[in-house]
């Protein structure tokens, strides 16, 4: 018996060594000449913007698909409904008061609802950060006029977080003084549109749009001085019923644990203004990348590798949401669920999204690797990517943690073009993520159990997660258990 236990021991402490020396080749493959800015090319450059459910987007699975295909890596597409389709055909607006007269640039939000032919024409009322005492000081103005809501510059990730929090007073209390729209003016400077969900996602029945800065500026300004305006919107939407995408999957299988699961994960569709490049093309370039590497050096990993492409991530984590539900008997199978999507900045650690036990196994797993660092771990979850419903399915989960780079001036916005990714950056990112998955599927001491209801529970109101739900439209979900475990 004895025996048999050294045995055992020698067998892992090999096999840890081979797996180790393993990964460094593989860092070593992915930090030099791969096709992955190749890739992105493709993804952003030639196919472009890829909202769900358009043409670009299906172009984008077949192209994800093929990818896979000729690294030799097996895949498929897996199909599921998302509940409305909806794309901005084009959106005009016009502005005039006695003294002017002009045509501000602007974009729809999400979601947003069309107009008639000849637009909606009504008394822009300025009604401040949207607050329900400034509304209450419009003295029923707001109704059946449009709103400007004034925004501060956003500069980080922090304050990005709040622009989809802030959204919910703001369009409850349009909603609630029968506003005919909602006009935010754009937190980017310099004329740069972006896209946003609104706080009521899919359920959303009225106008909203975003005016560059400037042009919104100049209006405040003038409403401030008592001067009337009259805006006319004219947006033409694709708005449509449910309908059905799909998510890209692959997989290079394990050996001996070829049943447990490691999770790799980025998502495919973007919204339309720009090409989606830090969001998420990089990524997803670096997804395929991984898989290729991995298969060109005939590496065996002991767990399963699975790479996913999802998408309607940026509609509400669709993809995500029906892949946990679609494979709800084997979510037990997956020991740890990876996700990123926070750009081309330096990964300098990772979101444990509440799972504090897992912060000293991760940091051990990075210490290898340490000269691509350093990297600070840290407990906060996210909740607003594809690693959700994976969180509120108790699996245990990370997400990369990113240093911004350019990340939040881009983001959701005509400016996420390739030539904004960081190619050193991203390369890097790659061998990080590409040592971590190796580790994870062959870490013989890899059982993080999976949080039951009561434990996801504690994590949410330790980390205060209540109103940033509400804000992408999962709250709900999760309450009356359609969304969770």
């Amino acid at each position: 018996m004895k025996q048999s236990i050294f045995t055992l021991f020698f067998f892992f402490i090999s096999l840890t060594a081979f797996s180790q020396g393993d990964g460094q080749g593989l860092v070593k493959t992915l930090l030099d000449e791969t096709p992955i800015l190749e890739d992105l090319h493709e993804l952003c450059d030639q196919i472009g913007g890829r909202v769900t459910g358009t043409e670009a987007n299906e172009k984008a699975v077949e192209w994800g698909l093929k990818k896979f295909e000729e690294a030799q890596v097996k895949a498929w597409k897996e199909p599921f409904e998302m509940p409305r389709m909806w794309a901005e055909r084009s959106a005009l607006a016009s502005i005039k008061s006695e003294e002017a007269k002009w045509q501000p640039k602007i974009a729809c939000r999400a979601f947003s609802t069309g107009t008639e032919a000849n637009g909606l024409t009504g008394k822009l009322v300025f009604a401040g950060k949207g607050s329900t005492e400034e509304f209450e000081k419009l003295n029923g103005q707001a109704k059946g006029n449009l709103v400007l809501i004034e925004t501060d510059v956003m500069s980080n990730l922090t304050e990005l977080f709040l622009e989809y929090i802030n959204a919910i007073d703001v369009e409850a209390n349009a909603k609630k003084y029968e506003a005919a729209a909602v006009v935010y003016m754009s937190s980017r400077e310099k004329k740069l549109l972006y896209r946003h969900l609104t706080s009521y996602g899919i359920k959303n029945d009225m106008p909203m749009i975003v005016m560059a800065r400037d042009d919104a500026s100049r209006c405040q300004r003038l409403l401030e001085r008592g001067v009337d305006l009259e805006l006319n919107l004219k947006l033409d939407v694709q708005d449509e019923p449910a309908y059905f995408s799909n998510n890209v999957v692959a997989e290079i299988p394990g050996t001996d644990l070829a049943d447990e699961i490691i999770l790799l994960g980025a998502h495919l569709d973007s919204w339309g203004l720009g090409t989606g490049a830090n969001d998420n093309g990089c990524n997803v370039s670096m997804m395929i990348d991984l898989a290729r590497q991995i298969n060109a050096l005939e590496l065996k990993p002991r767990r399963t590798i699975r790479f996913v492409l999802w998408n309607g991530e940026e509609p509400g984590m669709f993809g995500s949401m029906a892949y946990t539900q679609q494979h709800e008997k084997d979510l037990d199978k997956i020991k740890m669920k990876l996700t990123v999507d926070i750009g081309s900045g330096k990964i300098d650690g990772f979101f444990v999204n509440g799972r504090m036990e897992l912060g000293p196994v991760l940091a051990k797993w990075l210490e290898p690797i340490e000269d691509l660092g350093p990297f600070m771990n840290i407990p906060d979850p996210i909740i607003g990517t594809d690693n959700y419903d994976f969180l509120a399915q108790g699996i245990p989960n990370l997400v990369g943690k990113h240093d911004v780079y350019n990340y939040c001036a881009d983001y959701h916005s005509e400016s996420d073009t390739y030539d904004k990714v960081n190619a050193k950056n991203l390369k890097e990112n790659a061998a990080i993520v590409g040592w971590l998955a190796w580790t994870m599927a062959n870490d013989p001491a890899l059982n993080f159990k999976r949080h039951s209801r009561a434990d996801i529970e504690k994590i949410i109101d330790k980390f205060k997660l209540e109103r940033g739900m509400k804000a992408l439209n999962l709250w709900e979900g999760w309450k009356d258990g359609s969304r969770g475990r």
